[in-house]
Formats: structure tokens, C-alpha cells, sequence
């Protein structure tokens, strides 16, 4: 039997432990002006490099979030969870890996409330071995797509 800890979809997520600073872009809503701050992005591997761990703490805003993100063997999909400050609760993707485009695709959903659900996608684009791009975008009623926010991630350590 393969040992699951050294397949390929695993060493994928090795690319993003360590320090990333963050060049953070918000625009809260189509039309409003976006707002600039700066933050860090932490990530360690744990349960025998099975699980992502990432922390996440702006800097200018005092805004923070954590996330854990693996691969379901099983479903053959990447997988991941959200929570953060503002909100109380908790945010379920699963994902998929281009590796064409060296593009990581998180398809998001929550429960808000008053019952309604409410999803969206992030793309993390791996630019080099030490810069990222990541983009969280909300479908628009028209088909189009909204970014919400916009990230540089440079790798640090």
C-alpha cells in the first residue's frame, strides 16, 4: 500500500508553509473604493503532513482568520475550512488544483443568516516559489463575477 502521506496531491500543499507577507485589496461592494492594508499569513503542516494549517492577521486592520485545507482521497478534491473574527460561522470549500495554470480553485459556501446560503470561489495562483496571487470572487446577477479582495502573498521564510 502507498504511503498516503507522500502522494502527489499532499506535497502540494508543502508549497505554501512558511511566512507570507500580504498586500491585502478589499473592495467591500462593486463600486466602492478598495482599501489597502497589509497583513501576514503563517502555515505549518500538521497530522503527519496531512493538514494545512494557516493563520492570518492584517496588520493595518486587526482582522484575523485561520484555515485548515487537505485532500479527500476518497472525493479526489482538496478540502477546506474558514473561520475568522468577523463572523460566527464556519466557511466549507473543496477545491481543485490546475496545474496548468499552477491555479488552487475553492469553491466556498456558508450558511448565513436568516437561512440563506451564500457561496463564492478563491483562486490562489502560484506566480513563482515565493509569490502568490490570491483572488476571492462573488457571482453577480448579470453572470459576472465581483472581486472582493485581492491578494499578494511574498513569501518570507
Amino acid at each position: 500500500m502507498a504511503d498516503p502521506t507522500n502522494s502527489p496531491e499532499l506535497e502540494l500543499l508543502k508549497k505554501d508553509v512558511g511566512d507570507w507577507d500580504a498586500d491585502v485589496t478589499v473592495t467591500p461592494t462593486p463600486g466602492a473604493p478598495p482599501q489597502v492594508s497589509r497583513g501576514r499569513l503563517s502555515a505549518r503542516l500538521i497530522c503527519a503532513d496531512k493538514w494545512l494549517v494557516t493563520d492570518f492577521k492584517n496588520h493595518t486592520t486587526g482582522f484575523e482568520g485561520h484555515g485548515l485545507y487537505g485532500y479527500n482521497a476518497a472525493a479526489k478534491r482538496y478540502v477546506g475550512t474558514w473561520v475568522d473574527d468577523t463572523r460566527s460561522n464556519i466557511y466549507v470549500a473543496q477545491g481543485d488544483w490546475d496545474a496548468a495554470a499552477k491555479t488552487m480553485t475553492y469553491h466556498w459556501t456558508a450558511s448565513m443568516p436568516g437561512g440563506r446560503t451564500m457561496a463564492w470561489k478563491e483562486t490562489t495562483q502560484m506566480v513563482s516559489q515565493t509569490e502568490q496571487i490570491f483572488r476571492s470572487r462573488f457571482s453577480l446577477p448579470d453572470g459576472g463575477e465581483f472581486e472582493m479582495m485581492h491578494v499578494v502573498y511574498r513569501k518570507v521564510s
